[in-house]
């Protein structure tokens, strides 16, 4: 008698929050279609493709072997847009991952922006604001790279490198601001630019496709751009 009044006290529980998750369930599911339609429609405006959750042609995607790719689990793309712009292929998406330290999780999300080009190699590295790179785990075993030509750009950003080559663009470290926090990581035919933890609105993305465009084509201006030995 008492086990069947102790279910009976706990059913209720159990249903409020299986109503609960299916309603939270329903509504992310609604948003995300939203966010797919607006995504649809900038898209158009912009010239861009629109493919969903991958990449149509497999040689056409990104190499994307930097941190964020490699970590965490419940990786997820999404509004995967693909184009061209300053004479790369680029391709803009939102993309998640899920990061555990064993009690608890939290979902990185934010929309990025890549750039590739066939016989571009590029060594593996990331570029962030000081403070913010601390969380990219095996990067803190790496060197990071300080410039004496640019006091400023050391003082407010970190370059971590994983390769024995650090490179160096002179025009972006005068032109990064840092209240954008934005994050270069390269790694072989693929520049990748974004904020960690942003999405962008639809509505902005022609926006964010300008500026994410004006920092790829300074770093990877031949006159701006060299390497130097580590």
């Amino acid at each position: 008698m008492l086990a069947v009044l102790l279910i009976s006290d706990w059913l209720p529980w159990t249903a409020g929050g299986i109503l609960v998750s299916s309603i939270w369930i329903a509504i992310s599911a609604a948003r995300a279609r939203k966010r797919s339609r607006a995504f649809s429609a900038s898209a158009l405006e912009m010239g861009l493709a629109l493919e969903g959750g991958t990449w149509s042609d497999p040689r056409k995607a990104p190499h994307l072997n930097t941190t964020p790719f490699t970590k965490g689990s419940a990786k997820t793309f999404r509004n995967v847009m693909t184009g061209s712009s300053i004479g790369l292929h680029v391709s803009l998406f939102d993309y998640s991952y899920v990061v555990s330290d064993g009690r608890n999780s939290r979902t990185c999300a934010q929309t990025v922006a890549s750039f590739s080009k066939t016989g571009m190699q590029l060594p593996e590295f990331q570029m962030g604001p000081k403070g913010l790179l601390q969380e990219f785990g095996d990067a803190l075993f790496h060197a990071n790279i300080n410039f004496d030509s640019h006091a400023d750009f050391s003082r407010r950003y970190q370059v971590r490198s994983f390769t024995q080559e650090k490179l160096v663009s002179c025009s972006l470290a005068e032109g990064l601001d840092p209240k954008q926090e934005w994050r270069l990581e390269g790694s072989e035919e693929t520049l990748i630019v974004y904020r960690a933890g942003k999405r962008v609105k639809p509505e902005d993305l022609r926006v964010f496709l300008d500026e994410t465009a004006r920092l790829a084509s300074s770093f990877l201006s031949l006159g701006n751009c060299k390497r130097l030995a580590a």
